[in-house]
């Protein structure tokens, strides 16, 4: 990474809910020390807003990534928010143009496609792609990782990590929105959950991943409980649509989700949009294929094991863990953020205060764009680079291998041993 003295010049392709996180991050914490030098964005009114906002002029301004991938360099990072079919090629040409890179995960939506992205980087090696894996940069994690660092508690032995998705959330984003489906996403372990591999690895530091063996499957969100005589394709026209708890009228008209495509002002709003949306379908009817539940377990070196559970059907929206040491254990969960250690030796249990600043991800992205700003301006290298952010990703991918084999070990040292010298 090269030291940077100056603003440090930055370019958006695609300005979508990730994109604009982190335009605002560097807008509210580095005015002055970065500018914006131009967009790829399609959405008419993105565009506006960009250029009110930032004082972008027309020719800065591209509706496509091929557009802004035709010109020559036009900053020192790009910042790659785009869908994840499209980062592939897009970061390999940002290489070739002198680029270094801010990734949004995952990486990419195929294995193939994130090794030949890794393999292609390492020609570059005076350049970094950054992936934002921003659990890593929150007060959270960083509180559980310096326990475990400080081996107060001993060494780590076992480790239980639980996502849990939230039933409207995963009904919003995972059955009727855009990340349903294996075939035109990726499959749910990658999407959803490969930065909770990485927080794997991140709190265990130096431990790799051996192996991976996975089970889970759809078993609520699909057509088998579609009732024809009760039910409807939208839920604005279903006879039981008051007694369903996924009712897209009750999720959207009580604004669970704060973040869609269409106008949340009124119910007559919801009612209006929901009759011809996508998120209006039934969640048991739509073409969906992704798990609604997933478990998995891995061992890591020195025999430390960890398990990995996944679920649609949870009441909160957030992580919850149990990591048991050989001299105590951390019990640790977000939103309310609590962090509770047990010492044996001591037979004392303490719960720590957490600073939690605003923001999305527990302050995870303004932090990912803290640090990377500080060790760009150093010339340092951050704490996601690609090459760090790779196992998590394979990691991912081979759950879901193990996961349609019916829970056959996969070997994850034995994949990467071949990529890596």
């Amino acid at each position: 990474m090269r030291k940077n003295d100056g603003a440090i010049t930055f370019s958006v392709i695609g300005l979508g809910g990730r994109g604009s996180v982190y335009l605002n991050a560097l807008e509210e914490d580095f005015k002055g020390s970065y500018a914006l030098a131009a967009i790829a964005e399609p959405d008419k009114l993105k565009q506006a807003w960009a250029k009110e906002r930032f004082g972008l002029s027309e020719d800065l301004i591209f509706d496509t990534d091929k557009e802004f991938l035709a010109r020559e360099r036009l900053s020192d990072v790009a910042i790659v928010s785009t869908q994840d079919k499209l980062h592939k090629d897009e970061v390999i040409k940002l290489l070739d143009k002198g680029y270094d890179i801010i990734l949004e995960k995952p990486i990419s939506t195929r294995l193939d496609e994130v090794m030949e992205i890794y393999g292609y980087a390492r020609q570059y090696p005076h350049q970094v792609v950054v992936v934002c894996h921003v659990l890593r940069y929150t007060p959270f994690f960083n509180t559980i990782k310096r326990i475990i660092d400080s081996k107060e508690l001993g060494n780590v032995v076992t480790i239980a990590h639980n996502e849990n998705i939230g039933y409207y959330h995963f009904a919003h984003s995972y059955v009727r929105g855009p990340w349903n489906n294996a075939l035109t996403s990726a499959p749910l372990a990658v999407t959803k959950s490969c930065h909770d591999f990485d927080i794997l690895l991140y709190i265990l530091g130096d431990k790799r991943a051996n192996r991976i063996a996975s089970f889970g499957g759809l078993s609520y969100f699909c057509k088998k409980n579609f009732d024809e005589g009760k039910m409807a394709d939208y839920c604005m026209d279903c006879s039981i649509e008051q007694s369903c708890a996924y009712s897209a009228l009750k999720i959207y008209s009580g604004k669970k989700i704060k973040s869609v495509v269409f106008d949340l002002s009124s119910v007559d709003k919801v009612r209006e949009n929901l009759g011809s949306s996508r998120y209006g379908r039934c969640v048991f009817n739509c073409d969906n294929n992704v798990v609604d539940h997933q478990s998995t377990i891995i061992e890591f070196d020195d025999g430390i094991t960890a398990t990995f559970s996944l679920s649609a059907f949870t009441s909160k929206v957030n992580r919850t863990l149990k990591i048991t040491c050989e001299r105590g254990e951390i019990r640790a969960a977000e939103k309310p953020y609590v962090v509770e250690v047990s010492n044996f030796l001591t037979g004392e249990t303490r719960a720590l205060d957490l600073n939690i600043p605003g923001g999305g991800h527990g302050g995870g992205d303004k932090g990912f764009i803290m640090e990377f700003m500080r060790a760009y301006q150093k010339g340092e290298e951050p704490v996601s680079t690609l090459p760090q952010s790779i196992e998590s990703h394979v990691m991912a991918f081979l759950a879901e291998k193990s996961r349609n084999a019916g829970g056959i070990p996969q070997s994850v040292s034995g994949f990467l041993a071949q990529y890596n010298d």
